[in-house]
């Protein structure tokens, strides 16, 4: 029995298969293939994505150092043993994560408070419009008062002669 591939004649039937069914390379792309895309962190969200995302890390950013131990009792007789014997590199490191979690989760509602200060202000566009509409009315008006004034110079230097 003799158990060789012969790759040639594999890709020579698939290609004699794509062939008799009239296939493109066109025809699937990766995004006809289902799967479940990853969060998108290259753009910013909606103010109500924010507050779904900071409401989760408000209630998750604590992370226990052990899970629950259940099942056989041997097994657990011995995962509790590993767990004594790794106590001591395992717990400063969760500990740690936690703090930083925790420090975290306070900046990025503190952020959102002052985002939501900010869109609560005035809008101050409509105000700078206004004012440079002003400022040119007042550019033109004073130019028109120095070119009065040039012509009222002018002639009362004709009276004098």
């Amino acid at each position: 029995m003799e158990n060789t591939i012969n790759i040639e004649e594999i890709m020579a039937e698939i290609k004699r298969s794509i062939k008799e069914k009239n296939l493109t390379a066109d025809m699937l792309s990766f995004e006809d293939v289902p799967y479940e895309k990853a969060v998108d962190m290259s753009s910013g969200g909606s103010i109500e994505e924010c507050d779904t995302a900071l409401s989760y890390l408000n209630t998750h950013y604590y992370i226990q150092p052990y899970k629950e131990l259940g099942g056989n009792p041997l097994k657990v007789f011995f995962k509790k043993v590993i767990r004594k014997l790794t106590k001591f590199y395992v717990e400063p490191v969760v500990f740690e994560q936690n703090e930083f979690n925790a420090n975290t989760a306070k900046v990025l509602n503190t952020l959102r408070g002052a985002a939501g200060d900010a869109a609560d202000a005035p809008d101050y566009s409509s105000r700078i419009e206004v004012l440079e509409l002003a400022q040119k009315e007042l550019l033109n008006r004073l130019d028109r008062l120095e070119r009065e004034n040039a012509a009222l110079r002018e002639e009362l230097g004709k009276q004098r002669v």
